[in-house]
């Protein structure tokens, strides 16, 4: 006999299914039978656990959030030196957006700027709180030598963000026709020789 799935785990399954169905065709497409259909369950199941698709939406500000911001300040409160960290919060970053295209699709979709305030702006505080964190280790990775003395921090920061944001839209405007993980190598050795 199978077992019961726990809330916790069906939530993430949904969030997961909405991510794929915004992955795969904008965050217009995304439905609550667009969802069922993804996750392999019934739309009645979704509306158990979500009360409708500004839940769902919320569960996806907050997935991103933690997956990304969470992650860049563990990876900043660590033992490495700053260049490793760096390396480590950009290089994670690009793999989670590569499992997840639908995260810069949502992120920036005007659906979610115009029609949702209250999410645009939770989602402009993570934003900025990983600016922080990035800006945070970049100053330490100067103030140790291992960055080029005069960096301006902050700037550097919103450099290496918009490397990131900038290949994610190119490469899910093409349809994922280059390998993401080989355009990230070559723009860190590039960014590197830049700031180092």
């Amino acid at each position: 006999m199978l077992q019961k799935k726990s809330t916790r785990v069906r939530k993430e399954e949904i969030v997961q299914a909405a991510l794929e169905v915004i992955g795969r065709k904008g965050v217009r497409a995304l439905t609550i039978s667009a969802i069922a259909d993804a996750a392999g369950m019934s739309e009645a199941n979704i509306y158990r656990h979500f009360a409708g698709k500004d839940e769902i939406f919320s569960a996806l500000g907050e997935f991103i959030g933690s997956a990304v911001m969470g992650k860049a300040a563990t990876i900043a409160g660590g033992s490495r030196k700053p260049l490793e960290k760096l390396e480590i919060i950009f290089f994670s970053h690009i793999a989670l957006l590569a499992d997840h295209p639908g995260i810069p699709r949502f992120v920036f979709s005007d659906d979610i700027h115009l029609g949702n305030r209250n999410l645009a702006d939770m989602l402009a505080v993570r934003i900025n709180s990983y600016i922080e964190t990035i800006t945070g280790v970049i100053a330490a990775g100067v103030a140790e030598g291992e960055l080029r003395q005069g960096l301006a921090p902050r700037q550097t920061a919103l450099t290496l963000l918009g490397m990131i944001q900038f290949t994610a839209m190119r490469w899910n405007m093409s349809n994922a026709s280059f390998d993401i993980q080989a355009e990230a190598e070559k723009l860190w050795q590039n960014f590197i020789s830049l700031v180092g």
